[in-house]
């Protein structure tokens, strides 16, 4: 992954406050990056890449975020596997939105 997403096709949801399970598991995995540790929300996006001409795949990411910009796009908390469809790619990005307000993102693989 680049820098930056590919901003084309990069679909957001509304920033969800980290709770505290997860802002622990956030805390460990900062040992590598010290620029998460002022994290406060959870960033959920989806990213589009054009495999064919008008043929998309998907992924979700998790970026850990504050209130006002994203602290790593180059490492995000989370990657999913590609999604052939859009609507598969937003239906788990509403599963892991539901996980972020129930702080249970520290359970992800």
């Amino acid at each position: 992954m680049s820098d930056y997403p590919n901003m084309r096709e990069f679909y957001q949801k509304g920033l969800i406050l980290i709770g505290e399970n997860d802002r622990a598991a956030l805390l460990n995995k900062s040992q590598e990056n010290a620029s998460l540790e002022g994290s406060t929300h959870w960033l959920i996006a989806m990213e589009g890449s054009e495999k064919q001409p008008d043929i998309f795949h998907w992924k979700v990411f998790i970026y850990p975020s504050e209130t006002n910009r994203v602290n790593c796009y180059k490492t995000p908390y989370y990657a999913s596997p590609h999604f052939s469809s859009i609507h598969d790619a937003i239906n788990f990005s509403n599963e892991l939105s539901q996980k972020a307000r129930e702080d249970q993102l520290n359970t992800l693989e």
